[in-house]
């Protein structure tokens, strides 16, 4: 267990016999949140307008969870912890740094002389010094997804199952004029237009890299391409449509810093506008092909068909 945490230049083991437990770092190695974005709400359009010339991520607080072998050593850090708000903290066992200061100690649970104690520790100083890198992959190209014309396998990235009903999930429709008259029956509701609310999209990520340093410089590359000043644009091949959003939050739920290393995370993105779905029907044969009619046109076309009565002839 030595070697793997350094508090303010001290062995955490060797001086205070705690250790990170399984799990425990995925608070902290999470990506900072955005502060939080002015806009307009315009009743007639879908989305927001919202104000990104200059985006900034938030300080945040997160959860370690540690093991002691004695309680006697976890109070000796915590008292180190409560001399000065700011203490130097080198995760050398996941390769990463951090300038923290503790804000509570929520739980606790020992037997005898073994326990294990999470830490709520706030992170002021969000990519700090960093300079940008650009990613190294770590996964085969793909193009089913891309960020500003980025594959997100370019950042190592993989976007897992569930994404896309995320993506084609309906927004909360924004309510209109409504009057509820107390002696009339029901209620009075504008109802000529429907208009859409902004929508938050929750992007379920495994990133893998060959490397530790290769899992941090994409991970790194990724958090700084998506705080950039105005709206980001996410491809999506299989709705062969593109969605303007900004970054909001992160959540990591699972990370391996060992051997090939890995995490999965959870990005959580709030499309601005333009995300109804496209409705274009086509045929396509069994190998992907789109049949065309003779024309060189989509092969079924519903509303070319409701208007014309003409029945088109499939090539194949």
């Amino acid at each position: 267990m030595t070697g793997r945490l350094y508090i303010d230049g001290s062995d955490a083991y060797q001086q205070y016999g705690v250790y990170v437990t399984e799990g425990g770092w995925n608070g902290l190695v999470s990506m900072p949140p955005m502060k939080a974005v002015e806009s307009n709400d315009w009743q007639e359009e879908d989305g927001v307008e919202a104000d990104l010339s200059a985006p900034r991520l938030d300080t945040r607080e997160v959860s370690v969870t540690l093991a002691f072998r004695d309680a006697d050593g976890l109070t000796r850090l915590v008292e180190l912890l409560s001399g000065g708000s700011y203490h130097d903290f080198d995760c050398a066992s996941i390769g990463r740094k951090y300038r923290l200061r503790m804000t509570q100690v929520p739980n606790l649970d020992i037997a005898r002389t073994l326990g294990t104690a999470t830490l709520k520790l706030a992170d002021d100083f969000p990519m700090q010094d960093y300079t940008y890198e650009p990613p190294e992959g770590g996964v085969p190209a793909c193009g089913e997804y891309m960020i500003d014309g980025v594959p997100a396998s370019d950042y190592g990235l993989l976007v897992l199952q569930g994404t896309l009903a995320e993506i084609m999930r309906p927004a909360a429709v924004k309510p209109n004029m409504l009057r509820n008259i107390s002696t009339l029956p029901g209620a009075i509701y504008d109802g000529k237009t429907v208009t859409f609310k902004t929508k938050d999209v929750r992007l379920k990520c495994l990133m893998r890299a060959e490397t530790l340093a290769g899992l941090w410089k994409n991970y790194d590359a990724l958090l700084h391409n998506l705080i950039q000043p105005e709206e980001r644009l996410l491809t999506v091949a299989e709705l062969e449509q593109d969605f303007p959003f900004y970054y909001k939050s992160c959540q990591v739920t699972e990370f391996c810093p060992d051997g090939r290393p890995w995490l999965a995370l959870t990005l959580t993105l709030a499309f601005t506008g333009l995300f109804r779905i496209e409705s274009d029907i086509v045929l396509a044969a069994e190998d992907g092909a789109i049949l065309t009619d003779e024309g060189g046109g989509n092969a079924f076309d519903m509303e070319a068909d409701a208007e014309s009565g003409q029945q088109n002839t499939i090539q194949t």
